[in-house]
């Protein structure tokens, strides 16, 4: 599924829908460049998902969590992972096993992810213009299809 997205606030929009359809042991992938919104986007869904006023990048702690009703959130920023296998002791295990997961910059850890990922890519089109290119299951992709109608 493409999306083209205007501006921040069609960024957060989208991350609002996310956060009606997401459940438990989803598994987001989110890529682009830098400034392409990745981090804008998750802080959208994870915002609407926990009514945390600020969701910080987890870029130098490189995991954060939060907490939605029994859901443990966990927001991974693989940028500065040096090894694929360095992920373990971040709690992926855990992680992919029982929880939401938002990774950026997962190309590192793809090998250890499921099938069943959900990859959220952004590129930038310019200065606010995105296209966005959803790959998940039909199922997935489907809800979301049912906001843009």
């Amino acid at each position: 599924m493409k999306i083209v997205i205007n501006n921040e606030n069609d960024t957060i929009r989208l991350g609002i829908i996310i956060a009606k359809i997401a459940s438990n042991n989803n598994i987001f992938c989110l890529k682009g460049d830098l400034g392409a919104g990745k981090t804008t986007l998750i802080r959208a869904i994870i915002k609407n998902l926990t009514n945390v006023k600020e969701v910080l990048s987890p870029t130098f702690p490189m995991l954060l969590n939060y907490q939605y009703n029994d859901i443990i959130i966990y927001h991974y920023d693989m940028y500065r992972l040096n090894k694929p296998e360095d992920v373990w002791n971040l709690d992926l295990e855990e992680a992919l096993n029982n929880g939401m997961v938002f990774i950026e910059w997962p190309e590192i850890i793809e090998n250890f992810l499921p099938k069943s990922k959900i990859t959220i890519t952004l590129s930038i089109i310019d200065n606010n213009i995105r296209n966005v290119k959803i790959l998940a299951e039909n199922k997935f992709i489907t809800k979301i299809k049912n906001f843009y109608k």
